[in-house]
């Protein structure tokens, strides 16, 4: 089956060029004064195993209490328990130290030394409130880098092609220890731990198939999102934060300290959401570097994994998987080998493999093209299918949408894509032509993007009505990209006389709010001949048969 872009018609195709500064060219930089952070991951990573871990202060990573080494015995709660007394331990000496007393005994005296005899009181208060266990990882990074093998040609020369860094390569370590099929509590799943709703801008994401699992398009979609990241946050260690914390969160976090340096942010920015885990995955990325990069002094007789090979054919047509076998010769095993993002229906015989699905067969004597694969099924008898319904599970996630829908303090909004002063009435329970007496609008004046508009909290809070706002924005981005996903990007120079009805004309295919999350700097209404702007390309998704 032919896929289908929506692109500019070839007259217009010349006005497109590729971004020029690659940003593999600009350098990760490793501040000296976050290096006792990446000290501590280091030490994570390579010193201590899953079986131990650290007890440690959160802000100040190189206060470090206590090693704590499990029995292989313990059970999961017993290990809490165990955590729990420990952590209760030295709250209690910091709590201590911090009415001012004199140390009681050997123990308190070695707490004080960490911090130094100068220490505040106020700052040991703070630190009996901020005590942390962090399990050790040293196993599953040994794990990883023997996996990474696998698959670090393909990362290699997907991001190169991509102009990134190649130091990026290494997130799955911090992510999944490369496995591919680590699937989290919250909902992430493959090599990139890529949220669904996340996943579905660029990935295949339905019965039949789900490419998070699959190592070499999750790879390509991550290359995607990182891109994209660093375009809109103009910085590498806000970008790769961004890929734990979203880049709305991190253009707040740049907004609220009013600067893009990691150390201020890391440092200063105090969020709910912007948590131990936000604020440490930069440095925790630093720190799989250092690993990486001297895996033999940390990991000595590691034994890699062969390169996963194997021939890559796209189905012209549905196909049974029993089909596949038959025609190609390859046994199920290999197939479920070669081909992870496939799910449970498709290997049961309840749903075909799509069309469209660039199939993975092994290699051998038979080199096999589209039209020969697809002239051998149509020799082979295909069994019966049964449809089955999908079950999806609804999980929280950071926002891709860097637009931000929150109420300023003077209780206004800036006018977003698809918004109308309707959903505005709706959403606040007030009837429309309030909203127009208060904001002085004609009777028929229509909503102009990036215009501000007051609001009538009378029956709404705040709250309630930016939950309902991002409602609508996460439905409407929902229903788009079940139908289309994310191929790549083009930059767009403006000519004389475009305007954005005319963009939106041209390139049919990308809505205007798309347009604002690729450009959310740019004032759309405002294009000058000569300026760049970021178009997405976006390809028609095969149909979920």
């Amino acid at each position: 089956m032919p896929r289908h872009f929506f692109t500019l018609p070839a007259l217009f195709a010349c006005l497109f060029v590729w971004a020029g500064a690659r940003a593999s060219d600009v350098p990760l930089p490793q501040p000296p004064e976050l290096q006792q952070d990446v000290s501590f991951w280091v030490r994570v990573y390579s010193e201590i195993s899953t079986r131990q871990g650290f007890v440690h202060d959160q802000r100040n990573l190189a206060v470090v209490y206590e090693k704590l080494t499990f029995s292989p015995e313990l059970a999961p709660n017993e290990r809490q328990a165990q955590v729990d007394l420990v952590r209760q331990k030295y709250q209690q000496i910091l709590g201590w130290l911090a009415t001012g007393a004199s140390p009681r005994d050997a123990e308190d005296q070695r707490v004080l030394e960490l911090w130094g005899p100068q220490t505040s009181s106020a700052r040991l208060a703070q630190a009996a409130n901020d005590v942390r266990f962090q399990l050790g990882q040293a196993d599953r990074f040994r794990a990883g880098l023997e996996r990474a093998a696998r698959w670090e040609g393909h990362i290699a020369r997907t991001f190169a092609a991509q102009g990134l860094p190649p130091e990026l390569a290494v997130l799955p370590h911090v992510e999944s220890s490369f496995d591919p099929e680590a699937y989290s509590k919250a909902g992430a799943a493959g090599l990139w731990q890529f949220m669904r709703t996340t996943g579905k801008r660029f990935l295949r994401i339905d019965t039949a198939v789900d490419e998070r699992f699959d190592p070499f398009r999750a790879t390509e979609a991550a290359a995607q999102l990182l891109s994209y990241n660093y375009r809109l946050l103009g910085t590498w260690p806000l970008a790769i934060t961004a890929y734990n914390h979203g880049a709305a969160g991190m253009r707040r976090a740049r907004d609220s300290t009013g600067s893009d340096d990691i150390v201020r942010i890391v440092r200063e920015y105090s969020s709910p959401l912007f948590g131990f885990a936000s604020r440490n995955f930069y440095v925790s990325f630093l720190a799989a570097i250092t690993v990486d990069r001297n895996r033999d002094q940390y990991f000595p007789d590691l034994k890699p994994l062969e390169e996963a090979r194997s021939q890559e054919v796209m189905l012209a047509a549905p196909a049974p998987v029993a089909a596949i076998q038959g025609a190609t010769g390859a046994t199920q095993a290999e197939l479920r080998t070669l081909n992870p993002a496939l799910r449970a229906p498709v290997w049961s015989g309840l749903r075909p493999v799509p069309a469209g699905y660039r199939l993975r067969l092994p290699l051998g004597t038979q080199s096999w093209t589209a039209a020969s694969l697809s002239a051998r099924l149509n020799s082979t008898a295909t069994a019966a299918l049964r449809p089955v319904e999908a079950t999806e599970t609804t999980v929280a996630e950071v926002s891709t949408d860097p637009l931000d829908y929150a109420v300023a303090e003077d209780g206004t909004i800036r006018v977003k894509a698809e918004e109308t002063l309707g959903h505005y009435a709706d959403w606040l329970d007030v009837p429309t032509d309030s909203l127009r007496r208060l904001n002085a609008m004609a009777a028929a004046a229509p909503l102009r993007l990036g215009q501000r508009i007051q609001l009538d909290f009378d029956r709404v809070g705040r709250e309630q009505f930016e939950n309902r706002r991002g409602e609508y924005h996460r439905g409407l981005q929902a229903a788009f990209f079940a139908r289309q996903r994310i191929v790549g990007t083009q930059v767009y120079v403006i000519r004389p006389g475009d305007t954005l009805s005319l963009l939106a004309q041209r390139h049919a295919g990308v809505p205007v709010w798309l347009m604002q999350q690729y450009n959310p700097d740019v004032d759309l209404l405002r294009l000058r001949s000569g300026m760049r702007i970021v178009m997405p390309r976006v390809e028609v998704r095969p149909p979920d048969v």
